[in-house]
């Protein structure tokens, strides 16, 4: 008899696993790097490389940050630099607020760890399918900045 009422058990699970993986049927892409303990170096570049077959959907374009409390400014800035597969390039430089003015992390998270997502570009069209590059290079003025633990980029369709 014990074995017959842990099966409601395992088919909740089942439907809750298949219910969570619906709930992300916008999503394209995400990935996220992590950040060495000792630091992310001011010449190192953290790379994405993602494929893109759909030029009709409009999509928004997220950058996630993972931080610790080690973390001793309030923003991160950053240089993001875009590369087509037609070989065009795009360099912006991004201020993501980490902290407000008294300290306290705006990030959702758990004892030392805090999660972050700006919303960088809205609802756009990729113009050509194809293999586009997204770099981050951090720009603050430590050259090895401790507390950023990781790193990502997610490309979603719109909601619109």
């Amino acid at each position: 008899m014990k074995q017959f009422a842990s099966i409601p058990a395992i088919i909740w699970l089942v439907v809750f696993g298949i219910f969570m993986q619906s709930c992300d049927l916008q999503n394209i892409y995400e990935d996220n790097v992590r950040i060495p303990k000792d630091g992310w170096h001011q010449k190192e570049m953290v790379k994405f490389n993602v494929d893109i077959n759909d030029t009709i959907s409009e999509c928004n374009i997220y950058i996630n940050v993972r931080n610790n409390s080690k973390y001793k400014w309030m923003e991160l800035w950053l240089f993001v630099n875009t590369h087509s597969p037609q070989g065009l390039s795009q360099r912006d430089t991004l201020k993501i607020m980490l902290a407000d003015d008294h300290g306290k992390w705006l990030g959702h998270g758990l004892g030392d760890k805090f999660d972050t997502r700006l919303l960088y570009q809205q609802n756009i069209r990729f113009p050509v399918s194809g293999t586009y590059t997204f770099e981050y290079e951090q720009a603050m003025r430590d050259e090895l900045l401790i507390g950023i633990d990781d790193i990502g980029l997610r490309i979603e369709k719109s909601k619109k």
